[in-house]
C-alpha cells in the first residue's frame, strides 16, 4: 500500500474485500457475549462519570465524550451486533408460521429474544470509520442451512452502522442501519437507537419494519439506584399483511415501589381500521402474554428463559482470515489490555487506535479523498449490502 491514506480511502477497501473472497472459513467459536466477562476494572464508574460529565448542561450531546477504557467492555460495538441472534433458532419458527398473524407474532417474539441485557456502566467500543465484523451461525438442524452476519461502520460523524443478516436457506433476511444517539439527562443517560430495522420473509414476500426502544442508564451519578433499562414505544410495522405493534417499555419510576423492572405493555392492530386485535402484555426480560381481543384467549408468547433453547453458535474467521479492519484487529491489543485489568494499557492502546484515525481523517481531508463504506450503500435514509458482497462473505466451511 502506497500510504496510509490509500490503505483506508481506498486500498483497505480492496483488501477487505479481496480478503473476504480468499477466506470463507468460519472456523473460530466465539460467544456472543464474550466481551461481557472481562474482570471489572476496580474505577469507580461514578467517579468517572463526576469527572466526565458533572459539568454538563442537561440534554447535552455525548457523542463526541471520550469514555476511558475502565468503563468499556472489550468488544466493539459491530460484535454487539450479534445480540440480535443469540437466539437465532428462533428464524426457523418465523418462516414456518403458516398464518399472516401468526408470522407477525414470531417476529415480535424474535425482536424481544435478541434484546441484550446492558450492565451497568459497561459500553463496548466505538467502532473506527469501516470497521467490520462478521460471523456466521450454524443451526442445530443441518437443514436450515447456514446465517450470515456483516456489520459495517459506514460513518463517524455522526456514527452510524449498517447491519445485515441473511439465512437463504429459510429465506430470512435482516438490513439494518443504527444511529446511537446519547444524552445527558442529569442523573442518567439515555441513548436513542435512530434507524430502522427491515426483516423480510423471502417466501411470502413480506417486509416488517422495526423501531428500536430507548436505553437509559439511571444513577450515574450516585443518586438513586443504579440501573439499565429500555424506555419508549417500539414499533413493528408490516404494510402487505396489515398490521402493526404499539409497545411501549414502561419505566420503573413510572410504575412507583410496586412496578416491576422491564414491564412492556402494547397492541397489535390492523393498519387500515385501527382494529385492536391483540393485547399485549408482560415483563420483556421474564414472561410477555398476548390476548387475542376476539376470541379471549390469552397465551404465554415469550418466555426469557425457555427461549434460551433457541440459542445458536457463532463462528468467526480465524486470525489470519481477518481483514485488517475488523473489529478483533482493530481493538486486539486493548481488548488485552482490558482482560488483564491493565487499564493504563487499555487507555494507551485505545489512544493508539483513535490517534491514528484522527491522523488518517486529516489526511484524507487535504488530499479530498472521499471515504465509501466496502460493504454497503447509501439508499434513502439508510445503508444496504452491496448486490457483489454476499457471495463473497458466504462460509465454506
Amino acid at each position: 500500500m502506497s500510504s496510509e491514506v490509500d490503505s483506508l480511502s481506498g486500498g483497505l477497501q480492496k483488501v477487505a474485500i479481496d480478503a473476504v473472497c480468499d477466506h470463507h472459513q468460519y472456523t473460530i467459536n466465539r460467544e456472543i457475549d464474550y466481551g461481557e466477562h472481562a474482570p471489572d476494572s476496580g474505577i469507580s464508574v461514578i467517579k468517572v462519570a463526576k469527572e466526565l460529565l458533572g459539568g454538563l448542561k442537561t440534554g447535552a450531546d455525548l457523542t463526541g465524550v471520550n469514555l476511558p477504557a475502565s468503563v468499556l467492555d472489550p468488544m466493539s460495538s459491530l460484535e454487539k451486533a450479534a445480540k440480535s441472534m443469540q437466539r437465532g433458532e428462533m428464524i426457523a419458527d418465523v418462516v414456518s408460521a403458516k398464518s399472516e398473524e401468526d408470522r407477525f407474532l414470531q417476529i415480535f417474539k424474535f425482536q424481544l429474544s435478541g434484546l441484550p441485557k446492558e450492565r451497568f456502566g459497561k459500553k463496548p467500543y466505538n467502532p473506527i470509520l469501516g470497521e467490520v465484523f462478521r460471523a456466521v451461525f450454524k443451526h442445530a438442524d443441518s437443514s436450515h442451512g447456514t446465517t450470515l452476519l456483516l456489520a459495517e461502520q459506514v460513518s463517524h460523524h455522526p456514527p452510524i452502522t449498517a447491519i445485515f443478516v441473511h439465512n437463504k436457506t429459510l429465506g430470512f433476511k435482516m438490513q439494518s442501519f443504527m444511529k446511537p444517539e446519547p444524552r445527558f439527562y442529569g442523573n442518567s443517560i439515555e441513548i436513542t437507537l435512530s434507524g430502522l430495522i427491515e426483516i423480510e420473509i423471502e417466501k411470502y414476500a413480506e417486509k416488517y419494519h422495526l423501531v428500536r426502544p430507548t436505553i437509559r442508564q439511571t444513577g450515574i451519578l450516585g443518586i438513586s439506584k443504579q440501573s439499565v433499562e429500555f424506555i419508549g414505544v417500539s414499533t413493528i410495522k408490516c404494510e402487505k399483511t396489515d398490521l402493526m405493534a404499539e409497545v411501549e417499555f414502561k419505566t420503573k419510576s413510572l410504575l412507583g415501589l410496586r412496578g416491576e423492572a422491564n414491564m412492556i405493555a402494547g397492541k397489535i392492530k390492523k393498519i387500515s381500521t385501527g382494529e385492536k386485535i391483540y393485547e399485549i402484555s408482560g415483563v420483556w426480560d421474564k414472561q410477555v402474554k398476548v390476548k387475542d381481543l376476539r376470541t379471549k384467549k390469552e397465551i404465554v408468547l415469550f418466555d426469557y428463559e425457555a427461549m434460551k433453547e433457541k440459542s445458536l453458535t457463532m463462528w468467526t474467521p480465524s486470525k489470519e482470515d481477518l481483514e485488517p479492519n475488523n473489529s478483533l484487529v482493530v481493538w486486539e491489543q486493548c481488548s488485552e489490555a482490558i482482560w488483564a485489568v491493565d487499564t493504563a494499557a487499555a487507555n494507551e492502546e485505545k489512544k493508539k487506535v483513535e490517534d491514528a484515525q484522527r491522523a488518517l481523517r486529516k489526511q484524507r481531508q487535504e488530499q479530498g479523498l472521499e471515504w465509501k463504506p466496502v460493504f454497503f450503500m447509501k439508499q434513502g435514509e439508510g445503508y444496504v449490502i452491496r448486490e457483489d458482497v454476499e457471495e463473497k462473505l458466504a462460509p465454506r466451511n
